[in-house]
């Protein structure tokens, strides 16, 4: 993946306002790391980004919720929806 991105033209930025102290700790964190900054910044910024889109997406439930969400889900339609998703749409009623 890394060959990938090196690969694809980068045209894009994201401009950051920080405090010194911050620009330091980074700095510090890409030296460590012996990559740039740039580099260091958008390896822990798509990581980040990644996993906050993962819980996002994601639903983990216990094994006794999970049960209980799908007898919800086998259980009989309540009268009302019923009534409500059998309808037709604005669209359709045109």
């Amino acid at each position: 993946m890394a060959t990938l991105a090196a690969s694809q033209k980068k045209d894009a930025r994201i401009d950051l306002r920080m405090t010194s102290a911050q620009k330091e700790e980074v700095e510090l964190a890409a030296s460590i790391s012996g990559i740039s900054v740039s580099q260091w910044v958008i390896e822990n910024l798509l990581s980040c980004a990644r996993d906050t889109i993962a819980r996002n997406n994601h639903t983990v439930l216990a094994p006794e919720d999970f049960d209980a969400f799908v007898d919800a889900l086998d259980a009989p339609m309540n009268p009302t929806l019923k009534a409500f998703v059998s309808q037709k749409t604005i669209w359709e009623e045109q």
